[in-house]
């Protein structure tokens, strides 16, 4: 009987392994953070950030919203507001290559533009896919619909689509991510770059330290700045 007894926990053992290692199909951040602002504005921010991300059989969902409200230091007045939604879906027709659709809308009270609306798809690779470390890269293309904000104009021009997507596990409890996109078209170039360190204090809360850059040389002529300290929620 005893032996009969420790054949079946041996038997429930890997199976139990592997429902404690396996992914959880919905995971995501959220952050909340503190940033000053230098380049073309210089100001004291707030700024909170929504990424979730949903695996189903061959595809991948990501959400993102971020959101930044500007105060001017001097009189607390509140001078501007940034808002970025994005959705990306992408099919995995291999274990490394990816087909993607992405739809990102911006309203940023620093450009001339009431509204911007990107729309691309493309094609992307894990170029690098380890237990402590993995880089996406995008290439697509697509249209980015614009609103003058003064004129009321509407404007539509296709334009080019590079992103990447970098993770390191460089330590337990320790990761560096690094995010980048380009969105290349004939009136503008616009650059986005967000570099951030996440140090675990518990299970699901960390301490975020990030470094994220917008460049634009169209007429908006945008090149600003920003460091962030801020906690991070982590649901997995």
């Amino acid at each position: 009987m005893r032996k009969v007894v420790a054949l079946l926990l041996l038997s429930a053992l890997p199976a139990c392994v592997l429902a404690e290692d396996a992914p959880r199909p919905f995971t995501g951040d959220i952050n909340a953070a503190y940033l000053r602002s230098t380049g073309s504005s210089s100001k004291e921010d707030l700024k909170a950030r929504l990424d979730t991300q949903y695996v189903h059989d061959e595809w991948t969902h990501q959400f993102k919203v971020e959101g930044v409200n500007e105060f001017e230091s001097a009189s607390g007045l509140r001078t501007a507001e940034r808002y970025l939604v994005l959705e990306r879906s992408g099919w995995n027709f291999t274990s490394r290559d990816y087909l993607f659709l992405k739809t990102q809308y911006e309203k940023d009270q620093q450009t001339d533009n009431d509204y911007q609306v990107l729309m691309a798809a493309g094609y992307g690779r894990k170029v690098i896919k380890t237990e402590t470390m993995f880089l996406d890269v995008d290439l697509g293309a697509g249209n980015r619909y614009s609103k003058n904000d003064r004129t009321g104009a509407e404007d539509s021009e296709t334009v080019g689509n590079l992103a990447l997507k970098y993770e390191w596990k460089f330590r337990s409890g320790g990761r560096l991510v690094e995010d980048a996109s380009a969105d290349i078209g004939e009136s503008s170039t616009v650059v986005r770059t967000r570099t951030a360190l996440v140090f675990d204090l518990t299970d699901v809360i960390g301490l975020t330290m990030a470094y994220e850059t917008k460049s634009d040389d169209g007429p908006s002529d945008i090149n600003d700045t920003m460091t962030t300290v801020g906690l991070n929620y982590r649901f997995k």
